[in-house]
């Protein structure tokens, strides 16, 4: 693999790992009475994961950010010894867990538009 390429794929795993942190703090926070934090969270998520399969034009891209995203993720999910939780087993909390993981899934998986053009 050429550096290049691997140093798109160490900057999608650290822009995962970036959006990761910031959703999970962000994540429950309402605006105006609306889940605004969770919606933002699943944007900025869905943003890296895309732009990394774009970018790296490869699978492992996405991949690569679905790593560093979901690193920190189940981090900050499991209870510190104080008692401490930055995503908690609620809806919004649940809602960020597994729909990242969906969205992270379906950037992986999605056909690349170069195997589907038929002419």
């Amino acid at each position: 693999m050429p550096a290049s390429r691997l140093l798109l794929h160490g900057l999608a795993a650290g822009a995962g790992l970036l959006a990761g942190v910031l959703g999970s703090f962000v994540h429950a926070l309402p605006t105006a009475g609306l889940p605004g934090g969770l919606l933002c969270a699943l944007v900025l998520s869905c943003a890296v994961f895309v732009t990394a399969r774009l970018t790296t034009r490869a699978r492992s891209g996405a991949a690569a950010a679905a790593v560093g995203w979901l690193l920190p993720v189940l981090l900050l999910s499991a209870p510190r010894a104080e008692g401490d939780l930055v995503v908690a087993g609620s809806g919004p909390g649940y809602t960020w867990l597994l729909g990242g993981t969906l969205l992270a899934g379906l950037a992986i998986g999605w056909p690349s538009a170069r195997a589907g053009v038929r002419r």
